[in-house]
């Protein structure tokens, strides 16, 4: 008995040793195979994602979508993974779903830029005017991967577009005025924040940024020409010469450069209020301005309606062309100079009023207009 103990004893160490052996054993198998489970499923997802990008790239989104989809059957959580799905959902026209993966992608990371912008542009689609300014706010302040800075400021210029499409001047200027304050010394970045300060109406800041580009890169067409049409809407036809001439020399110049220069030019001749103009040369030249405008409203006439009959507008100023042929000349414009400005007036009103009526207005119309326009904007 006291051998069978002693035995007992001696043996029971080896047997737990042999014990904890095999328990380390099946221990490292199992978790090589729960690695090696994991690499496996870390692959696939990855293939079938690079799958779904190669769909994109190839621009099948549809197919993109279910190859995104199983990716993230290997790896539910991938952020990657998710958002990419949502960018093929988007483009596939699946737009609710798309949505839903933004909102959720959303509330897992509240300041990533590009979230934020997808959003932004839900938003702006379905006309919510509050969501998309702070969903465009949190993409402009937002972080971003990579290049932060250009993804900030193009999320900017779609803030900016989206005002203008609501045609709302005033917010979209205000941010001009921040993205103008923020611009590389880059000529297409400043032609472009040139145009859009264009279409506000903000022509001198326009102009500025015309400048600040073409002084980077001084045969920059866009920029010159750019610059030609802001200097005509403000009636500094001389600039508008220059800066058109300098774009016409440049080998990519088309005809709508030629032709906005022949504009500028006639502007330049035509434009009575020229600082430093004697009243005979004031006189001729808004005489030159009725002269126009008469031969406008008498090929307005035969080319306005097919049966010949006249638009009440038009038959209103040919009664007022009547009237005022018999004076429109220099001896009773100097005796009456009070109706130089008139005379003008009228001949400006003409071209206003044929614009959507007439044919196409020849470059000396198209003068006399642009001439009526920065005359109209000097005096409000």
């Amino acid at each position: 008995m006291n051998v069978f103990r002693r035995d007992f004893v001696v043996r029971e160490p080896l047997l737990v040793g042999i014990l904890v052996l095999v328990a380390v054993v099946f221990s490292t198998i199992t978790h090589a195979y729960s690695q090696a489970y994991d690499r496996r499923r870390n692959q696939l997802g990855q293939q079938w994602y690079a799958n779904g990008n190669a769909e994109l790239q190839k621009q099948r989104p549809a197919t993109a979508v279910e190859d995104f989809r199983t990716a993230l059957l290997y790896d539910p959580q991938n952020w990657d993974y998710r958002l990419s799905l949502a960018e093929a959902l988007t483009q596939a026209g699946h737009t609710n779903q798309a949505l839903n993966y933004y909102q959720s992608l959303w509330q897992v990371n509240p300041k990533n830029g590009l979230v934020n912008l997808h959003l932004a542009r839900f938003a702006a689609q379905a006309g919510n005017v509050s969501e998309a300014e702070r969903y465009f706010n949190g993409a402009i302040f937002g972080d971003w991967a990579e290049t932060a800075a250009d993804h900030r400021r193009e999320a900017l210029f779609e803030l900016i577009n989206f005002y203008l499409q609501r045609k709302d001047a005033g917010q979209a200027e205000s941010q001009l005025i921040i993205l103008s304050g923020n611009l590389p010394e880059d000529p297409v970045l400043h032609t472009r924040v040139a145009d859009l300060y264009s279409q506000v109406g903000d022509y001198q800041r326009a102009m500025a940024q015309y400048r600040l580009a073409f002084q980077l890169y001084p045969k920059y067409l866009p920029a010159l020409y750019g610059a030609g049409k802001a200097a005509l809407q403000i009636g500094d036809y001389r600039s508008a010469e220059t800066y058109l001439g300098r774009a016409r020399r440049e080998d990519s110049a088309g005809p709508d450069v030629h032709n906005l220069l022949q504009v500028a030019q006639s502007a330049a001749a035509l434009n009575p209020f020229d600082h430093g103009l004697h009243e005979s040369e004031k006189i001729q030249r808004v005489l030159r301005a009725f002269q126009i405008a008469s031969t406008r409203l008498d090929a307005c006439q035969k080319t306005s309606t097919p049966n010949g009959s006249v638009p009440p507008s038009l038959a209103a100023l040919q009664e007022q062309l009547k009237q005022w042929k018999p004076n429109a000349n220099a001896r009773f414009l100097a005796r009456q100079p009070d109706q130089i400005d008139a005379l003008f007036e009228f001949s400006a009103s003409v071209e206003k009023q044929s614009q959507s009526l007439c044919g196409q207005p020849t470059s000396e119309d198209s003068a006399l207009l642009a001439l009526a326009n920065s005359h109209a904007m000097d005096e409000k």
